[in-house]
């Protein structure tokens, strides 16, 4: 599956597709078959660096860091490693009440340096997967989790 010309990946068989808004953004929303519960957001971006960021690696660098909110108490599990390719990516978890319901968050980011018009940008893809925290734990979650793990972590950045 592609999404704004900047990400494709393989979602797990059976997922529906959508798309939302949030302060004017496309969101891609991807929700497993019942009875799995969860929702797999996704949003792009492509950033030009600054003149004084240090170039596309730092500013990779510098956006994967923030992603896994390192001074947010509520994240955990953060990571941010390099792949063979030379992509980023940045992965934590967050416990959360939405609406009144506790949460667990899977975050990831995936980002990679491509060329652009006007030069080089950091194309990032920003994921997170939603879940019923009473949901968290369940064998048949974790399997889930495992699956879009993987597919999040093979994504091509374009």
């Amino acid at each position: 599956m592609g999404w704004a010309d900047t990400v494709r990946f393989r979602l797990p068989a059976g997922w529906a597709v959508d798309v939302e808004e949030h302060e004017g953004q496309p969101v891609g929303t991807f929700r497993p078959p019942p009875p799995a519960a969860g929702v797999l957001r996704l949003v792009t971006d492509r950033v030009a660096p600054r003149p004084d960021s240090g170039g596309t690696a730092a500013t990779l660098q510098e956006m994967a860091l923030r992603f896994v909110r390192p001074q947010d108490q509520r994240a955990g599990d953060r990571t941010v490693d390099s792949r063979a390719d030379g992509a980023v990516i940045a992965q934590a978890m967050m416990r959360t009440e939405e609406d009144g319901r506790a949460e667990t968050h899977y975050l990831w980011l995936v980002g990679a340096e491509r060329a652009d018009a006007a030069g080089p940008v950091a194309a990032v893809a920003m994921f997170s997967f939603a879940l019923p925290d009473l949901m968290d734990g369940d064998e048949s979650c974790a399997e889930m989790l495992g699956r879009i793990d993987d597919a999040i972590r093979n994504a091509e950045i374009l």
